[in-house]
């Protein structure tokens, strides 16, 4: 018996300094984690770096690079395109390597940054320019839980007659920039093709496409995420009312256009002049659908309350 009591009270010992000595590699080991708590980065004992693609919304890893810390630096070798109009809304793609989880931050604080998500290659990043913002150089810093980066591009003046986004910002009485209805030539007919669950909408500010259903439910960060995770953005004002028309009149084969309210990227800042701080005021969006194709509603971006959305493109 007393050989037995033995024979445990070794085991337990040695089980226990067998965890004793798992505990520090497993703490040695760091996890860097997203918003929503999916895996980015991971960095072993011996400095090693793993940087996870995860497919949007799932727990399905799409690829997995491994390499030292100086290896997996943030990369961006292209920026397109180089130059953008004021009092535009433009996607810049900064192409280059190990951009999972890039965050990004410029030189001129006006330029709004829109939701965004990393992939390993590529990173879209959704901009309103301003229109009372003076051409010149913008400064992109780019950072990843491993390390940062810089790029740049530039802001030139309004291209009136030019092809490219309008802008979809509704300025309040005064303010003296942007437009949701900016008068811009651009191609009015719809696109020739659509990625799988979008119809094309043909538009006077420019053919687009739109999810033929809503996809999504949620506060306007939410919402916006979602799109920006499947390399879409939340629709604007104007094109959400055009599908809305079209779809009422028999034109598109759109769903639940009317009977909620549904989130649009078109915002307005409401400045109280008399503490003379302008630019510092509370930002609102402007949804549309609960009962017609005009009525409009809104909402502040940090509303608990959630709302549709569906994704254009």
């Amino acid at each position: 018996m007393r050989c037995l009591w033995k024979g445990l009270l070794g085991g337990v010992l040695l089980v226990s300094a067998l965890v004793a000595l798992s505990l520090p590699a497993l703490a040695a080991v760091q996890r860097f984690t997203d918003e929503a708590g999916e895996l980015l980065y991971t960095i072993d004992d011996d400095g090693m770096v793993s940087m996870f693609e995860n497919a949007p919304g799932t727990d399905v890893t799409l690829s997995v690079t491994r390499g030292t810390r100086e290896q997996m630096q943030p990369q961006v070798t292209e920026v397109i395109p180089e130059a953008v109009p004021v009092g535009s809304f433009t996607v810049l793609k900064l192409r280059g390597k190990n951009l999972v989880g890039a965050t990004v931050k410029l030189s001129v604080p006006s330029i709004e940054v829109k939701a965004y998500k990393g992939k390993p290659k590529e990173l879209d990043v959704p901009l309103q320019v301003p229109l009372d913002l003076p051409p010149g150089e913008v400064n992109i810093e780019v950072t990843t839980p491993i390390g940062r980066t810089t790029a740049r591009f530039k802001t030139t003046e309004v291209q009136l007659g030019g092809s490219g986004p309008r802008p979809d910002v509704i300025t309040h009485p005064g303010m003296g920039y942007g437009a949701d209805e900016g008068a811009r030539s651009i191609p009015t007919t719809a696109p020739v093709s659509c990625p799988a669950g979008m119809a094309g909408v043909a538009s006077d500010g420019g053919g687009f496409c739109i999810e033929v259903d809503r996809t999504i439910n949620g506060v306007f960060r939410k919402v916006e995420m979602a799109c920006a995770a499947v390399d879409r953005r939340l629709c604007r004002l104007s094109e959400l009312r055009t599908a809305c028309e079209q779809t009422v009149t028999g034109k598109l084969p759109l769903k639940n256009m009317l009977g909620a309210w549904e989130w649009t990227s078109t915002f307005e800042i409401e400045v109280d002049y008399s503490t003379y701080t302008e630019g510092a005021g509370n930002t609102k969006y402007y949804l549309l659908g609960k009962a017609d194709c005009q009525t409009k509603h809104t909402a502040f971006e940090t509303d608990a309350r959630a709302y549709a959305g569906r994704c254009c493109k």
